[in-house]
């Protein structure tokens, strides 16, 4: 039998000429003992393979799948080498909402320091005034949300997408990846709860946010009374917290903005005096390198905690089980 490592995704390997990397899966000691195998999956031009055919086929089938899907997600995490919590814009749309038959309106969103948003508007097909304002996780551009505002708009929501600047169609905006956050963003969501109520004369709005953009809609909607309620997938909790985790777990020194106020970083903005806020949802990964349950204990305005067990990293909260994931938000909106 072969012995398990403490983390069966420790050993990286690649070869000399660095063309694939080689991770190692290893069953759990449940297994039945013919499934100690171990699966080979190799990387060629981003693509995965399985190699070992014959165990491959017997775990796919045990009662396994669960895991196999749990460290395929943690797998691919590691193999692309791109942290959830850095700063990654990309200007191209892989894809438009009219790909998947929906309807929307792309309106230009102008900023109080001189900035223009690019945003999808989108009006769920039962008549409602309610809002959901989507923040991206600073990863790509609001094209990768698509699927999650669908989530939003079946769910009874009208839903706004946004860039912020120096992502996607939006103004052009230098991002230094080894900054953490730009102070600039907190403007941008600003900028669009503004023309929300300008422009369809709403009151009240939701807010939901992915990593960078969880903190963000924390820090910007604990601050407006016109908030109702906040949705934050793995947010970050305090900029000088983060700076320690990054020197720490990825010995990298991340460039905190001068200027950044304070009273915008979750762990400050969350706190118990906001009276306006009828619920903050917490939505977290135990497994998580950077932020986990505990993390989340310095923000005191939190009124529910999603754990998402099976999920190998906040960044894969979402795709876990999205039907899960979407009960647990739905219920929640609805109480």
């Amino acid at each position: 039998m072969t012995k398990s490592p403490e983390n069966p995704f420790s050993s990286l390997a690649s070869d000399k000429h660095r063309k694939y990397k080689i991770v190692w899966i290893l069953k759990d000691s449940e297994a039945n003992m013919r499934m100690w195998n171990l699966v080979k999956i190799f990387c060629i031009s981003g693509e995965l393979f399985f190699i070992d055919f014959v165990t491959f086929v017997n775990f796919i089938f045990s009662k396994q799948m669960k895991l196999l899907k749990h460290y395929l997600l943690l797998a691919t995490a590691l193999i692309t080498g791109v942290s959830s919590y850095a700063l990654n814009p990309s200007k191209e749309y892989k894809t438009k909402p009219e790909k998947y038959g929906m309807t929307y309106k792309e309106e230009k969103v102008a900023t109080k320091d001189g900035a223009t948003l690019n945003a999808w508007f989108f009006d769920s097909p039962k008549k409602t005034s309610n809002w959901m304002v989507i923040s991206g996780s600073g990863d790509g551009n609001m094209a990768d949300n698509i699927e999650i505002a669908g989530q939003f708009l079946s769910a009874g929501w009208n839903v706004a997408l946004y860039d912020y600047r120096g992502y996607g169609s939006s103004s052009e905006f230098a991002i230094d990846a080894d900054t953490y956050i730009y102070p600039q963003f907190l403007n941008d969501l600003n900028a669009m709860l503004d023309y929300l109520r300008k422009s369809r004369a709403i009151m009240k709005f939701d807010l939901y946010g992915q990593n960078i953009g969880a903190g963000i809609s924390l820090g910007v909607g604990a601050n407006r009374p016109e908030t109702r309620k906040i949705i934050a997938d793995g947010p970050w909790t305090g900029l000088e917290i983060m700076k320690k985790k990054f020197k720490e777990k990825k010995s990298k020194d991340l460039i905190i903005p001068f200027g950044f106020d304070k009273n915008y970083e979750p762990m400050y903005a969350c706190d118990r005096t906001r009276t306006s806020l009828k619920g903050v949802m917490l939505i977290v990964s135990p497994q998580d390198e950077m932020l986990n349950p505990n993390d989340m204990k310095l923000l005191k305005c939190v009124s529910q905690t999603y754990v998402v067990n099976a999920s190998p990293s906040n960044a894969e909260n979402f795709n876990t089980d999205k039907n899960a994931y979407f009960e647990r938000v739905n219920k929640f909106l609805n109480q």
